[in-house]
C-alpha cells in the first residue's frame, strides 16, 4: 500500500498511520497537522485534506430576535417604514406599486375549489374523436369501403391435419404444380414451332410439321453427345488396364526392396518369400503365387 497524499509505498522507515478524523492510511511526514478535534475532544494530528475541512467550519452566525419579528409581521413593517416616508411622492409611488403586487400575487394565489371543479368539466367537455371517425378517416386514407375496416380479421383456423395429411397435400401441390408447368411448356413449345413453320413458309423451306423441332434436336443431340462420352470413357479405362506394362515394373520386394522371387496373383505385386508369407492373406485372395524372374 501507499500514502493516500504523497503516493510513496510504506516501508520499514516510512510507517503507515491513520488519519484519526478520516481514517485514511497515510505516512508520518504527512500526518502533521495538529489540530482540535471535537469529535474526540483532543487534539490529534490528521491530514491536510482533514485540516482544512475542520478549519473552514465557522460558526454560524445567528440573526437577532428583531429580523423574525420583521418576518413573521411583514405588513407592519412595511406601513411604518412607509408612514415615514409619506409626504415623499417617489416614496408613495413605490409603495403603491408594492401593495398592488401584492394584492394581484393574493388574488392569483387564492384559488377556491370551485373553479377547479370548473376547469376540470372544461377539461372534460372537450369533444373527442370517435371510433367511427378513425374507422371513416382510415378508409379515407387508405382508399377502401369503410366496410372492410370495421369487419373484424378473421383468424386463422388451427391445422388439425396429421403429419402424414400434410406430406400427401404438399405433393400433390408439387405435382400440381409440375403438370402446370409442363402445360405451358407444350404451349410455348407448340407455339415456337407454329412461328418456325410460318418463317420456313416465307422463306420457300419444308414445314415445321415435317422437320424434327429444334427442341427435339437438342435433346437427340445431347443424348447422343452423352452416350458418345460414356464409350470414350469405358474404351479409355479399358485401354489403360489393357496397357498398363507388367515389364516397367521394378524387380524388387515391395517391403523389403529385396530381388522378387514371385508375384501374388491376388495384388499382383511382386514379394520375396519371407514377405509374401507375411503379406498372405486368404480373405484377400493373396493366398496364391507364381515364380518370378527378373528380366
Amino acid at each position: 500500500m501507499s500514502c493516500n497524499t504523497c503516493c510513496k509505498a510504506f516501508s520499514i522507515i516510512r510507517k503507515e498511520k491513520g488519519c484519526p478524523n478520516c481514517g485514511f492510511s497515510y505516512c508520518s511526514k504527512c500526518l502533521n497537522y495538529k489540530i482540535f478535534l471535537p469529535k474526540l475532544n483532543f487534539e490529534a494530528k490528521v491530514c491536510g485534506k482533514c485540516k482544512n475541512t475542520l478549519n473552514s467550519n465557522h460558526k454560524v452566525i445567528e440573526p437577532p430576535a428583531a429580523y423574525f419579528k420583521r418576518i413573521e409581521n411583514p405588513n407592519v413593517v412595511i406601513g411604518q417604514e412607509m408612514d415615514v416616508n409619506k409626504n415623499d411622492p417617489v416614496e408613495e409611488e413605490i409603495r403603491k406599486r408594492l401593495l398592488k403586487l401584492k394584492e394581484e400575487k393574493l388574488n392569483s394565489s387564492e384559488c377556491s375549489d370551485k373553479d377547479i371543479a370548473e376547469r376540470l368539466k372544461k377539461l372534460k367537455d372537450i369533444p373527442s374523436t370517435s371510433q367511427a371517425q378513425i374507422e371513416q378517416r382510415l378508409a379515407n386514407i387508405k382508399e377502401v369501403p369503410i366496410q372492410s375496416i370495421q369487419s373484424k380479421p378473421a383468424l386463422p383456423t388451427p391445422d388439425i391435419r396429421t403429419e402424414e395429411e400434410q406430406a400427401n397435400d404438399l405433393l400433390r401441390q408439387y405435382m400440381a404444380h409440375a403438370s402446370m408447368d409442363k402445360k405451358y411448356e407444350d404451349e410455348f413449345n407448340s407455339k415456337i414451332n407454329d412461328i418456325e413453320g410460318r418463317l420456313y413458309k416465307l422463306k420457300g423451306q419444308q414445314t415445321a410439321s415435317n422437320s424434327i423441332s429444334r427442341t427435339d434436336m437438342v435433346l437427340m443431340e445431347s443424348e447422343d453427345e452423352l452416350i458418345r462420352k460414356i464409350i470414350d470413357k469405358a474404351k479409355v479405362e479399358s485401354d489403360d488396364e489393357v496397357a498398363s506394362p507388367i515389364n516397367n515394373e521394378l524387380p524388387f520386394c515391395e517391403i523389403c526392396n529385396e530381388d522378387a522371387v514371385m508375384r501374388c496373383l491376388g495384388c499382383k505385386y511382386l514379394f520375396c518369400k519371407l514377405c509374401f508369407m507375411e503379406h498372405k492373406d486368404d480373405d484377400d485372395g493373396c493366398d496364391k503365387y507364381e515364380k518370378y524372374t527378373a528380366p
